[in-house]
């Protein structure tokens, strides 16, 4: 089970280090950092689903850094209240600790995250309980106009029981098909500073490409007077973008949450929607349910236990779209086109990866551009794996 996919939410908290800078004024600034707090930032998500879970240790960073730096060589335990230890190695992916052997949250159980860092800091989480929570009972595909734009609305309806949660994070992974809008049957083979043309055996036509979901996604039905939550957008999919052109599908995750939690969520979530970060409401530093053993030292994060319900859904273009609308493509648009004057040029294109052979040129086309001797196409045009890999995935279905 990996954490929920909060990655650029990590890069929000970028929000933070500014927000350590009092009483000052926002006035126009080049973006450099002034006043900087290094400070851990934990991602932890244990679920009931008997799986490798997973913690993520990063620090915060300056403005000028692109990516949060990982926290390394960390001792990370997961212990519950009968004294039963969960240790947690660091996987190839630096800040990425997965527990060593599979585990599920139990109910009636109490659990606490430690955390011992390589300088010698160390933190512990409150304790935390696995609260219930609903079943997605249906996900579902509509076309329709959400925001004033229309396409597909990917929707939960979910029943919640008495004693289920009615606090509800949602992850998603979707995946897509990608058709290149040409095919090339030869390709271009060098042999030293010698070249041939001969037949392309490569799979390069159909391929798919799985992206996860980067945004915080949260429900809150505690104000309702049911105890049902219907409709319930979770992805909305612009008409205009390519991953509808073909076939998709998406796998829709829902998780269980406090009340606590979903404040945490929910605080993090306005962080991302805030605008530009030298916004002149600064949100403060977000308290989560980790503290350090040096009380003066801040720390990021949440320790949560959650139930899980999940459920995938398939669909293709024409089951929204007419055949006569406009289809979106990966890439939008491509040009045939005869560069240079002889075959240095088309052929010095080709060995730089930029474009893929076409056809050698014979008389001319009305409107074709360039009169060199070979045709050429942008790679993009021909070879999907630019965009995703030629294996389907296994729970791939047409």
């Amino acid at each position: 089970m990996k954490c929920i996919n909060t990655k650029s939410v990590i890069r929000l908290f970028l929000l933070f280090i500014f927000s350590m800078i009092t009483n000052s004024c926002v006035e126009p600034y080049e973006f450099e950092t002034e006043t900087y707090e290094n400070l851990l930032v934990v991602e932890a998500l244990i679920t009931d689903e008997l799986k490798t879970q997973e913690v993520r240790l990063t620090r915060t960073y300056e403005l000028e850094k692109q990516i949060p730096a990982a926290e390394t060589n960390a001792t990370v335990t997961v212990t519950d209240d009968t004294g039963t230890q969960f240790q947690f190695y660091e996987s190839d992916t630096p800040g990425t600790y997965l527990s060593s052997t599979k585990f599920a949250a139990g109910p009636q159980r109490t659990y606490q995250l430690q955390i011992d860092t390589r300088d010698g800091s160390s933190y512990i989480s409150d304790p935390a309980t696995l609260i219930p929570g609903a079943k997605i009972d249906n996900l579902y595909a509509e076309r329709s106009f959400y925001q004033g734009e229309d396409g597909v609305a990917l929707m939960v309806d979910s029943e919640y029981t008495s004693s289920a949660s009615r606090y509800a994070l949602y992850e998603y992974e979707e995946t897509y098909k990608i058709v290149s809008p040409y095919t090339v049957r030869n390709t271009i083979k060098f042999e030293g500073n010698d070249w041939s043309v001969v037949p392309n055996t490569r799979q390069e036509t159909v391929c798919y490409n799985t992206v996860p979901s980067k945004e915080i996604i949260i429900s809150n039905t505690s104000s309702l007077s049911e105890n049902d939550l219907k409709s319930f957008v979770v992805r909305f999919i612009d008409q205009e973008n390519p991953v509808l052109a073909q076939r998709y599908s998406i796998l829709v995750k829902q998780y269980s949450l406090t009340p606590e939690a979903f404040s945490y969520y929910s605080t993090l979530k306005k962080i991302s929607g805030s605008g530009s970060v030298l916004s002149p409401t600064q949100p403060g530093f977000v308290s989560g349910n980790i503290r350090a053993a040096n009380e003066d030292e801040k720390v990021i994060g949440f320790f949560t236990l959650s139930s899980t319900s999940s459920k995938r859904v398939f669909f293709n273009y024409h089951d929204f779209f007419e055949f006569d609308e406009r289809r979106p493509q990966f890439p939008e648009s491509c040009l045939i086109f005869r560069p240079g004057e002889n075959y240095d040029t088309p052929i010095g294109m080709i060995k730089g990866g930029t474009v893929r052979y076409y056809s050698m040129a014979g008389a001319p086309v009305p409107g074709e551009l360039g009169e060199g001797p070979m045709r050429v196409i942008a790679t993009e045009c021909v070879d999907c794996t630019v965009y995703g890999t030629n294996q389907a995935p296994d729970f791939w279905t047409e």
